[in-house]
């Protein structure tokens, strides 16, 4: 993940344009004005939604990076959004907007798993910021799906994320330490981490850990 970092904090002049798909829900039609404007800004491509129900259905027939809220009520039609784009698409990354002052639906949201949320109308330098950063680690995520593990390493990987160790890994599957070693240098090469914090972020992101 040390890759992602060193791109969303370089100079915008010196990292290519940020690509991928954007999912845009607004549910009362409030105003687009921003969320068009920074979607413009960085090039990408924007499929507007005026329901929960169809984001959630289009979700599982095409590919999305990242998933804006704005709709009216972000207590009622955003946790259910949150909670299918869950079910649906675990790696993608949600961010909602809510009315001006109001901590209840920011807390309520953040705690049903949006990765950030915006007073409306949100301020345009930030949103630009946080949808090029954001674009740019859900795609490299989609990337490493493209490379999924094996029954074995995803074996390995989820009683490595449960804190055990490869020796406790090695009498739980009836394999020798060595073996669990290779596994756990191929799980870390495919999924391009070098420690275990980056490991449990990616795992995070791929929907991997248990809740």
């Amino acid at each position: 993940m040390q890759e992602i970092a060193d791109n969303v904090h370089r100079s915008p002049a010196a990292r290519e344009p940020a690509t991928g798909q954007v999912f845009y829900v607004d549910g009362q039609q409030n105003d687009t004005g921003a969320v068009e404007a920074a979607l413009d800004h960085l090039g990408l491509e924007m499929i507007h939604f005026h329901d929960t129900r169809t984001c959630l259905d289009s979700l599982r027939l095409q590919q999305c990076h990242l998933l804006i809220s704005n709709v009216g009520r972000p207590t009622v039609e955003g946790a259910e959004l949150l909670g299918g784009a869950r079910g649906v698409v675990p790696a993608v990354p949600v961010v909602v907007l809510v009315d001006p002052g109001d901590i209840q639906a920011a807390v309520h949201v953040m705690k049903r798993g949006a990765v950030d949320c915006l007073e409306r109308p949100p301020d345009k330098q930030r949103l630009v910021g946080a949808i090029d950063a954001l674009i740019r680690e859900s795609v490299e995520t989609y990337r490493l799906l493209e490379s999924p593990l094996t029954g074995a390493e995803e074996q390995v990987l989820r009683l490595l994320l449960a804190g055990k160790t490869n020796s406790q890994t090695a009498r739980t599957l009836h394999r020798s330490p060595r073996t669990i070693e290779v596994h756990r240098a191929h799980i870390m090469r495919k999924l391009r981490v070098s420690s275990m914090v980056d490991l449990v972020r990616v795992a995070a992101a791929l929907g991997l850990l248990e809740s």
